[in-house]
């Protein structure tokens, strides 16, 4: 039996026979070329194809994106995005991050208490400018942690 194997999905399949080329299918504008044992067959639709020349067509391998290496964390502690352009900010001890490569906003890592007018909020991975302009108590490494006055 012949089977064809998807080169270019919906496109181009080589023809094989005991695991050795011996043709294959193209698609071209009025159907579909089989090149077997040096000739030429056009056929009008691929059910024409596997009929007339016994070709089982394989469906095509799914292909899986590699996971990226991106972390979620910086110097340990979380965040719930991509991290970039990571680094620690030594006055204020924050570990810094930007959320893309050419990002100019910058973002702390980890769980913080920040007060915001009369009432402390509970927050993960805060913009560094909301901590220069209110009070805050962090990092932590999760809620749990997070202690307030």
């Amino acid at each position: 039996m012949l089977v064809a194997k998807p080169v270019i999905d919906k496109k181009f399949w080589i023809l094989q026979q005991n695991d050795e080329k011996v043709g294959n299918v193209e698609a071209c504008a009025g159907g579909y070329q089989v090149r077997l044992n040096n000739q030429i067959t056009q056929y009008k639709t691929i059910r024409m194809v596997e009929q007339r020349t016994g070709v089982r067509f394989e469906p095509p391998m799914i292909r899986t994106r590699p996971r990226s290496t991106t972390t979620h964390a910086v110097h340990g502690y979380p965040t719930a995005s991509r991290v970039h352009n990571p680094v620690w900010d030594v006055p204020h001890a924050l570990p810094l991050y930007t959320k893309t490569a050419k990002s100019r906003s910058w973002f702390a890592a980890g769980w913080y208490a920040v007060k915001k007018g009369r009432k402390w909020r509970i927050v993960q991975d805060p913009k560094l400018i909301v901590l220069q302009r209110y009070p805050y108590h962090g990092p932590f490494f999760n809620t749990q942690e997070v202690t307030h006055d």
